[in-house]
């Protein structure tokens, strides 16, 4: 039998049981570019210090974020670390370290007595895309955990956290026995279709966060300078794959998200091994050349206005621009104020998202039932830094109220990162998120 088939089967075997029920060039910027271990690539350093200074002179509402920040962190350090081997399926490969992940949107053909070939049905998450059988599961929650530890450690300066977010990083990426080799050639797997898809390369788009994480405990001595080494070249060895191996470059190609993303990543890994040529090129690419085909003169992005739920994709792929933008920003460039020959901007795109918040404009028909409007918060707080319009300001205190009746509280992450709002308050906090089970540490995805 070959190992294909044998995939194939061990993934029907394994999944059946849940899927039965169920025109001016860029502004250069006159600063010179930072470098590399000095600087996180999305977090803003100096958000992030003045954060750490209104902890230290007992700002409420600093002190009950960080106070369920460490009520995280305490239950993080008592979880083992977990790595590629975890997983019950086995790659094509027959490596348990290849990364292999399952396609979300595909289902078994109820129509084929095997359900072979699965069938994509856009929105609709197929829970055995998130079980153990996969490395995904694991690798997103081994990564929230280390930007948990991270933080703490920062704002505590216990060494615990940090050593143990260290401890993780070890286990999935550095030790010779367990770590993740820097592939990803088995992403989204279709079962009866595909051993691997170019669009697998979106799961590591939290990468880049890491990196950040990476940056800060490396500055708070919690990461060896070999574990530093160690980590920048297996960064490295990734970005090789990505932008050579058929998948990785195909990946980049793609006209939506998938391939705003790829190039994210691409500018943001260069930038971080010091390869500022490829670093720039690829930023180049994403506003020079994808955002007049993605973004229309209104600031609309067709290709995710057409999905199930419109407003998360379109805040989904405005996110690969800002982590490109950030990264244009290390670089010395000035990408926030670019504008296409066909007068389109990274500006016009948020603008189009704000009327969401009272559900106006576009947004007024309902139709994305997951609108989870509080998402907007990092985004205009970003805006509202780089282009000082009071319009983004009132928007973030328009999402306050709205932050309160949602399932998710993605505005009360943010609060570690980034400043707070004028006139937010420790009651509209305990609101928001009571118990702290609202939110989890990352403010974008």
């Amino acid at each position: 039998m070959s190992m294909k088939n044998k995939f194939i089967l061990a993934s029907i075997a394994s999944l059946s049981v849940f899927v039965s029920g169920c025109q001016i060039s860029s502004k250069q910027s006159t600063k010179a570019p930072v470098a590399s271990s000095e600087q996180t690539i999305l977090i803003k350093q100096d958000w992030l210090r003045q954060s750490y200074s209104n902890y230290l002179t007992g700002d409420p509402v600093t002190q009950h974020v960080i106070s369920n920040l460490l009520v995280k962190a305490e239950r993080e350090l008592k979880r083992q670390p977990v790595s590629v081997l975890d997983k019950t399926l086995v790659p094509p490969s027959g490596d348990k370290k290849d990364y292999i992940s399952v396609g979300p949107y595909w289902w078994p053909d109820e129509s084929k007595p095997d359900g072979l070939p699965w069938i994509q049905k856009d929105g609709q998450v197929n829970p055995a895309s998130r079980t153990d059988g996969s490395d995904k599961p694991n690798m997103n929650d081994m990564l929230f955990q280390v930007s948990t530890l991270t933080l703490a450690n920062y704002y505590t300066k216990q060494e615990k956290y940090g050593l143990y977010a260290a401890k993780l990083i070890d286990t999935w990426f550095l030790d010779p026995v367990t770590g993740m080799n820097p592939s990803l050639s088995f992403g989204q797997a279709v079962p009866g279709k595909s051993d691997g898809r170019k669009y697998g390369v979106i799961e590591t788009r939290w990468f880049v966060r890491l990196i950040d994480d990476v940056i800060l405990l490396s500055q708070e001595g919690q990461l060896s300078p070999n574990q530093q080494s160690q980590f920048k070249q297996w960064i490295s060895d990734y970005l090789t794959w990505l932008t050579t191996d058929e998948l990785g470059v195909g990946a980049c190609d793609v006209h939506n998200n998938h391939g705003t993303f790829c190039e994210a990543q691409v500018a943001a890994y260069a930038w971080f091994v010091g390869d500022t040529d490829k670093a720039s090129k690829y930023v180049n690419r994403v506003f020079k050349t994808r955002l007049d085909k993605q973004v229309e003169p209104d600031g609309a992005q067709p290709d995710e206005l057409s999905r199930t739920r419109p407003l998360h994709y379109s805040l989904f792929n405005l996110e690969a621009y800002f982590i490109a933008a950030r990264v244009a920003d290390h670089l010395g460039m000035d990408m926030w104020n670019y504008v296409t020959p066909k007068g389109i901007s990274l500006k016009q795109a948020l603008d189009f998202l704000i009327p969401a918040i009272n559900k106006q404009g576009h947004w007024d028909n309902g139709k994305d039932k997951k609108m989870r409007r509080a998402r907007l918060f990092y985004f205009l707080n970003l805006a509202y830094n780089e282009y000082g319009d009071e319009k983004y300001l009132r928007a973030m205190n328009d999402l306050i109220p709205l932050a309160i009746d949602e399932d998710r509280s993605e505005l009360v992450q943010c609060l570690l990162i980034s400043p707070t709002p004028k006139g937010f308050t420790l009651d509209a906090l305990k609101q928001m998120d009571p118990t702290g089970k609202k939110s989890h540490y990352r403010c974008y995805y």
